[in-house]
């Protein structure tokens, strides 16, 4: 089931053009009614496919701060630290030119939601005085393609170093954009993360974490929404 407020335009046009109808006094009433009965919290509970979040192999530890997650692992004098944020991570898939055909469950046609951001990997030795920081991403084309074994499911986008004292990254330091690289030195960065545990077994548990991650945090949202509506 595709969840309510993420098909607005399809909901609005049909729902509350009759509820207007019933009641065109009120503009709040209209998004009361359209809450309240759909039960769309009690929807997305069911459908929640972690009541935990999952967790990282390979001895990441999970720092959060609501939609932004942080994995830190030492490993061998080095701390590398993995950044992520799941707000926008999702690609959009509405197409309001489509209705399901007939005899067929709208849910049967929707794909599964998924979480994919962008994440920020950041290396740092003992003597803690610069961090090579690595910009990843994921390419649409190779999400969820499961019969290219050998094939990266994630890409470094951006390299640059920072230094650790740096409150904020500093735009006079130098980035270098991959698109421009020797593809032979960027197979080394992608071995170099490779050895450090960011791979495409990383690649694939940091989805299902950020997917399991923004469902929660979607369902408290519609929480926080439906009190705020109901408030007088």
């Amino acid at each position: 089931m595709l969840p309510l407020l993420r098909c607005v335009p399809r909901v609005l046009a049909s729902s509350v053009a009759g509820l207007r109808a019933a009641a065109p006094a009120s503009p709040v009433l209209p998004f009361r009614q359209l809450l309240q009965p759909a039960d769309e919290i009690k929807e997305e509970r069911k459908i929640q496919k972690h009541k935990t979040l999952p967790k990282m192999s390979g001895g990441w530890e999970l720092e959060l701060n609501r939609t932004e997650a942080i994995l830190v692992r030492k490993v061998a004098g080095e701390t590398i630290t993995v950044t992520f944020n799941i707000n926008n991570s999702i690609p959009p898939t509405f197409d309001g030119g489509e209705e399901p055909s007939q005899g067929q469950k709208a849910e049967e046609q929707e794909p599964e939601l998924t979480s994919t951001p962008n994440f920020v990997v950041e290396v740092i030795k003992n003597d803690g005085k610069k961090a090579l920081v690595l910009d990843c991403h994921y390419p649409e084309d190779e999400v969820g393609q499961e019969n290219e074994a050998e094939s990266d499911i994630f890409s470094i986008r951006e390299v640059s170093f920072q230094f650790t004292g740096d409150s904020e990254w500093k735009d006079p330091n130098y980035t270098l954009n991959t698109d421009s690289l020797d593809w032979a030195l960027y197979d080394h960065l992608m071995d170099f993360l490779a050895d450090r545990g960011v791979d495409n077994t990383f690649a694939d548990e940091l989805v299902e974490l950020s997917t399991a991650l923004e469902h929660q945090e979607y369902i408290t949202f519609l929480e926080d929404l439906k009190s705020f509506v109901k408030s007088k």
